[in-house]
Formats: C-alpha cells, sequence, structure tokens
C-alpha cells in the first residue's frame, strides 16, 4: 500500500513537513508495511520559498527593509541563475504583526518591493513573486513605489499609497527607467480585484477591516483600476487571481512590463511532478489549516480532488479546523475529512499539540 501525504502548512502551528511526517508517523503505526511519500506543498503564498528551497539549489539573500507599518526588519529572497524568488510574506506578511497591530488601511507592500528592487540591482533577469499571506490591499502600488512610480493626490504631492488613500490617488508617474525583467506572480487564489469576490471583501476583515472599512477599501481599488486603464491601457479589473494579496496581481500586471500570473499551486506541482506522484499512489492525503469554502479556490485542497478525482484515487483530507458542512462533504467527494478540533480542548491546544494531534489521527486512519 502506497500513500501519498501532501499537505501544505499548518498556519501560525506547523510547517508542511511537520504536518506530513506527523501524519505519516501516526500510519506507521498501525500500518508498519505502508509506503509513505512525503511530498510538503504550498500553493504560491507564505511557505512557497521553503517548499521550493528544499527541492532545488537556490542561494538566500538577506538584506534590511520595512515591515507593513514601515518598521525596520530583515528579509530574504532565494536566488539562481539570475532568477531571484521572492515571497510577499518575508516582508508583508500578516504573521509579521501582532493581531492588535492589524491595521490593513495603513498597511503597504513597500518592504516587498524593497526586495524586488535589490533583486533587480545585483543584476536578476527573472523575479518569481510568491503571493499570499499578506496584511495589505495596496493593490501592490507600495511595490511600485518602491520600483521608482510616483502616485500624486489631487494637490499634485507625491504620497507613499496604503489602503487607506487609494481614492485619493489621482496620478501616476510611471519611473524613466526599471531594468528588463520578466516577472511571474504565484497566486494563491483565484479572485478578481473587486467586488463582491474581490480583495477587500473575501480577505479584508481577517486582516482587520471592518465592514464600513471593506467598502472604502474596494471603492479605493475599484478606483485605482480605472486609474490603472486610463493611464497605462490595461484592463485589470476580471484578471483571474488578481486579487490575490490585496490586488498586487492586478496591480502589478497593469503597471509593469512582461508580467504572467499563475496559479501558485500549478506551479509547484508541475516542478514537484506531484501528478506522477498521484498516479503511482493507492491513497492521497492532504491538509491545511483551515478548510472551507475557500480551500476549493485554487488551494492546494481544491487542486489535489481535480488530480485524484482525474485519476480515480481517494483523497483524505485532516485540517486544523473545518468550517464545510457533512453535505458539503459529502458531495465533494472526500474519502475521509477530519480535523484536529475533534480531538483538542480548544484552539490555543490544537495550535500547541498540532503534532500530536495529527499524529493520533494518522493512527486512526483505515485504508
Amino acid at each position: 500500500m502506497k500513500i501519498l501525504i501532501a499537505c501544505d502548512k499548518f498556519k501560525g502551528s506547523m510547517n508542511a513537513n511537520q504536518v506530513c511526517r506527523s501524519i505519516e508517523k501516526g500510519i506507521l503505526a498501525t500500518y508498519s508495511n505502508a509506503v509513505c511519500v512525503t511530498q510538503p506543498l504550498a500553493d504560491g503564498g507564505d511557505g512557497t520559498l521553503q517548499i521550493l528551497q528544499n527541492h532545488f539549489k537556490f542561494d538566500n539573500v538577506t538584506l534590511n527593509t520595512i515591515d507593513p507599518l514601515n518598521r525596520k526588519i530583515d528579509a530574504r529572497y532565494l536566488s539562481r541563475d539570475k532568477t531571484a524568488l521572492i515571497e510577499l510574506a518575508e516582508a508583508s506578511g500578516i504573521t509579521l504583526l501582532h493581531k492588535t497591530e492589524l491595521d490593513v488601511l495603513s498597511a503597504n507592500s513597500v518592504g516587498t518591493g524593497l526586495l524586488m528592487h535589490h533583486a533587480l540591482e545585483q543584476g536578476h533577469q527573472k523575479i518569481m513573486l510568491a503571493l499570499g499571506g499578506s496584511c495589505t490591499n495596496d493593490v501592490g502600488l507600495g511595490i511600485a513605489y518602491a520600483l521608482g512610480f510616483q502616485f500624486l493626490n489631487t494637490e499634485n504631492i507625491s504620497i507613499i499609497p496604503c489602503g487607506a488613500n487609494l481614492i485619493a490617488i489621482k496620478k501616476i508617474i510611471a519611473p524613466k527607467a526599471i531594468p528588463p525583467f520578466q516577472l511571474t506572480i504565484l497566486t494563491d487564489v483565484d479572485n478578481p480585484l473587486y467586488g463582491p469576490n474581490g480583495a477587500a471583501h473575501t480577505f479584508g476583515t481577517q486582516k482587520g477591516a471592518n465592514q464600513d472599512e471593506v467598502i472604502l477599501l474596494d471603492n479605493g481599488v475599484k478606483h485605482i483600476a480605472e486609474l490603472i486603464q486610463k493611464s497605462f491601457g490595461k484592463k485589470i479589473n476580471n484578471l483571474k487571481g488578481g486579487g490575490a494579496a490585496g490586488g498586487i496581481a492586478a496591480g502589478l500586471f497593469g503597471l509593469l512590463h512582461n508580467v504572467e500570473i499563475k496559479n501558485g499551486f500549478d506551479f509547484i506541482a508541475e516542478k514537484l511532478v506531484l501528478e506522477e506522484k498521484i498516479k503511482e499512489a493507492d491513497y492521497v492525503i492532504t491538509g491545511e489549516g483551515k478548510l472551507d469554502a475557500t480551500s476549493l479556490n485554487g488551494k492546494i485542497v481544491g487542486k489535489l480532488l481535480e488530480m485524484c478525482k482525474k485519476y480515480e484515487k481517494p483523497l483524505i483530507v485532516v485540517a486544523g479546523s473545518q468550517d464545510l458542512k457533512k453535505e458539503q462533504l459529502d458531495s465533494l467527494g472526500f474519502y475521509v475529512a477530519d480535523s484536529i478540533l475533534n480531538y483538542a480542548k480548544d484552539l490555543k491546544d490544537a495550535m500547541e499539540h498540532g503534532e500530536r494531534y495529527l499524529e493520533e489521527i494518522g493512527t486512526r486512519l483505515r485504508f
């Protein structure tokens, strides 16, 4: 019996490797003759650097930049053969802030832009930008600011863009020259830029916005989309994945040349030859911190479900918590769906002892 264990991180609790190894340990305690293949995954969001670094030879580049609230921090990117791999969460991630500090109106993505600027200064000709785990909703204008773009308000004063002042931007001035480079943006969701399923309405509240602020952000994002179309001739409102990371995917697509947006899971799955591993397995196990409706929207669980159905492989899903109703789970066709919160005393217990509970779940699985 061959079991592929291909899980995402459980954010704030365990990295993807810890998740896979814990489940494997539980399975082998019950099925000592099972052959387990562990394949930690990421979907283009936070954790992507580590997954790719585990399989390919990259050099670490660490430099001083700023966090989403303009405080100095050290962050890294990966370098190999004139290609830089940058993860948004390194300098603009939600995990960099305490819950009491979340302020999506004030947060910006300038720190990530400084990483990109450094990579270009060092002669990189290709940049892969992994989105996900952001605490910003600035349409990537903070990144563009760090690359030399200017954003003028009604008084022709140059401002640093953030969620709160998007609506006040009346003119965008591109820099005279940016070193030519190819930008590949890896997204972990398929959401459009604005509207009911857009960046602000879907992700704004988890970044600290109330309902009035969500509307303000959505209006600001729509305004920037119209301004980019008017100034640069690119329509960005309906790009698949354009709403990723507070609209960074769409914003950079509109402002820069030679930009392509790819689903992060598809990109990583190809690099890791994941489809072949699924074909060779008798069972596939995946997991993430929270199983909900967004899990099926371009993320690992939904993508693996598609692959497993293609090859008629049973898919087992293990999560930290899950918000899908039994009827939804049954209709999706999971072989088994379980979560740590079915065993832990509370969320704190689940977060602190996740590896132990995953091992227990592994011992309970029946094949």
